[in-house]
């Protein structure tokens, strides 16, 4: 075998080394999921190791042979490819692969939100008399909220806490007193519920995603907060309100008799000039006296057992009071599940559609049902029909949030019974959801009503997951390209010099946090332990072959082209240092990472010393 051979046998077989604790920290990932904080300490050490290294192995002896303009040529290089590449990788989805570039990402996403948002509301002709100004603060309250095909957005009577903008999709609107027909197709960048947000009317019809869609909201509240400080918004506003349409809206859409309408408008304009707001010209309708009289019966539910009389109250302040004639449903199998029902008056029967057989279950008053999907935030997976005209309640998801914050007990008793058997032998037997998806929704749910948030919905995890199908390639090849500028500098190294003890300890303690976090991740994305496993497999041998190829491609070149190869791997991995492993160990650590960092730095010199 040739000397070169053999050097680049050696090259492989320490790139190997030093990549073999990519598949342990998978196998660990497989019996132990670290606290955060562990994983933060462990990347900081290694972080450590490698800026030790660095300078140690790569840096100082170039310069101590005069090579320096080579070396800062060559770093600039490398930094400038890895960031491009990084860039790249993030684009396609590895931005998943690290909490740190999920951040960066993430507030990418943000600006370009932010833009999209103030570029397509010039275009309304809702806010066409708004100062440039006025868009920002507009801009900044509204929320983006995904739309699944073939589910409502808001139906007759909910209350209108908004505007909505439909910026991908379709979305139609049904009338209800002409038997649900579509009566208006919502185009792109156009507006709906528009009058019933500016009057702070229950909506009079039905909006449905006809396909996955993207649905932009502008909360009323939010909005009329604006109002104080942009005249020109509220002068809109007045002329929206003394526009003829809303005049027939309210007499037409809101049966509200001329001599009321007019008198309501009158008014409102008043409140809009004295206090810069507008208040609803209708309160919806809670029957909160007729749901204290139910309050006792309402125990055959878990949810509702014990609760205190003041949280009751709440409770009853939240319910939507509605009717629903015979032989109407009041949701499908495989509709999202958006809210709880309680029947006051009538019959309601279920009929399982997935088993036919089955016979179908009668409920009457007190009983709540739809509560099992309604917890998890799923599909139905049954449909329900009124036997008889029926009244009820409705609770919405969306009202969650500030119900919990009134009601704590309410709180407890939600978590728990999300928590319970029942609910997750719907979600493992109707949905197929694995027991580890629950889990994980479990953890987000209670994270999320901890923040003050709607509880997590499992439909939205698993669209997720669909949507990202390829996250786990991605996070693969973000792994490989930080793997990269490693088998570089192995190699190189290889190529005029043994490779020092110090390199080789701190990749080696930098790759097992790596594959840790990242195999738990891609656990998470749907992929078996076994392809996981696979793929980080690969990488070692990859890492290996990058070694030994620099020392082949490399290992004859002049002292100075020598020097700037090495510039380029140091600037690429002191790149990815400084760009991904010390913010993503500081945003899971915080104020561990420094000293994690001296120590790893300070053990690559102790393995410097015993070589």
């Amino acid at each position: 075998m040739s000397p070169d051979y053999a050097i680049a046998l050696t090259a492989f077989w320490v790139g190997v080394v030093s990549a073999i604790s990519l598949p342990l920290g998978t196998v660990t990932s497989r019996f132990w999921v670290p606290e955060e904080r562990t994983v933060a300490g462990l990347m900081a050490f290694g972080g450590g190791a490698l800026l030790a290294a660095l300078s140690i192995d790569l840096v100082a002896p170039a310069l101590d042979h005069g090579h320096f303009v080579q070396i800062a040529i060559g770093s600039v290089l490398g930094g400038l490819i890895f960031v491009l590449a990084n860039e790249a990788v993030n684009d396609y989805g590895g931005f998943v692969r690290r909490m740190s570039t999920r951040v960066y990402h993430l507030r990418r996403q943000e600006h370009q939100r932010m833009r999209d948002v103030l570029s397509h509301l010039r275009d309304l002709d809702i806010f066409g008399e708004v100062e440039a100004r006025d868009f920002r603060a507009v801009a900044a309250f509204v929320e983006i909220r995904q739309q699944p095909a073939n589910t409502p957005i808001y139906r007759e009577g909910d209350p209108c806490n908004g505007l909505y903008i439909l910026a991908r999709g379709r979305v139609s609107l049904l009338d209800p007193l002409r038997h649900n027909e579509v009566v208006r197709v919502v185009n792109t960048w156009e507006t709906f519920s528009r009058l019933a947000f500016l009057t702070g009317a229950p909506h009079d019809d039905i909006a449905v995603a006809n396909a996955d869609s993207e649905v932009w909201f502008l909360s009323r509240d939010n909005f009329l907060h604006l109002l104080v400080s942009s005249p020109r918004l509220l002068q809109a506003v007045h002329s929206w309100l003394r526009s003829p349409e809303t005049m027939q809206y309210l007499v037409e859409r809101q049966h509200m008799e001329p001599e009321i309408a007019g008198p309501w408008l009158d008014s409102a304009v008043h409140d809009l000039i004295s206090h810069g707001t507008v208040p609803p010209v209708r309160d919806i309708d809670h029957q909160e006296e007729r749901f204290d009289a139910l309050v006792d019966e309402l125990g055959r539910t878990s949810l509702f057992t014990g609760l205190p009389a003041n949280e009751l109250d709440a409770l009853g302040e939240c319910l939507i009071h509605k009717h629903c004639n015979k032989g109407e449903a009041f949701f499908h199998d495989g509709e999202l599940a958006d809210r709880l029902y309680i029947i006051d008056r009538g019959e309601v029967s279920l009929f399982d559609a997935r088993n036919p057989t089955r016979k179908h279950e009668v409920l009457r008053r007190g009983a709540v049902f739809g509560a099992l999907s309604f917890a998890a935030g799923a599909r139905h997976s049954s449909s329900a029909v009124a036997s008889e005209d029926t009244s009820y309640w409705v609770l919405l998801r969306r009202d969650l949030p500030a119900l919990f914050l009134e009601a704590p007990v309410l709180r407890s008793k939600f978590e728990q019974f999300s928590a319970n058997d029942e609910v997750r032998d719907y979600l493992q037997q109707r949905h197929h959801v694995d027991p580890d998806k629950v889990d994980r929704w479990l953890n987000r749910s209670r994270a999320e009503i901890a923040a003050g948030r709607r509880p997590a919905a499992i439909d939205d995890m698993i669209r997720e997951v669909s949507g990202h199908r390829g996250a786990a390639l991605a996070i693969w090849l973000g792994i490989l390209l930080d793997s990269i500028p490693e088998s570089l500098v192995l190699g190189t190294i290889q190529a005029r010099d043994s490779i020092s003890l110090s390199l080789i300890a701190g990749l080696f303690i930098s790759n097992y946090p790596e594959a840790l976090s990242s195999s738990i991740g891609m656990k998470h994305q749907g992929l078996r332990f076994g392809r996981v496993l696979l793929m980080w497999s690969s990488l070692v041998v990859i890492t290996g072959l990058g070694a030994a190829l620099g020392v082949l491609f490399f290992g004859n070149v002049s002292p100075g082209n020598f020097a700037l190869i090495e510039g380029i791997a140091a600037g690429a991995m002191l790149t990815m240092i400084a760009q991904t492993m010390l913010p993503e160990a500081y945003l899971k650590g915080g104020n561990i990472v420094g000293m994690a960092t001296l120590f790893g730095f300070l053990t690559a010199l102790f393995f410097r010393e015993l070589a």
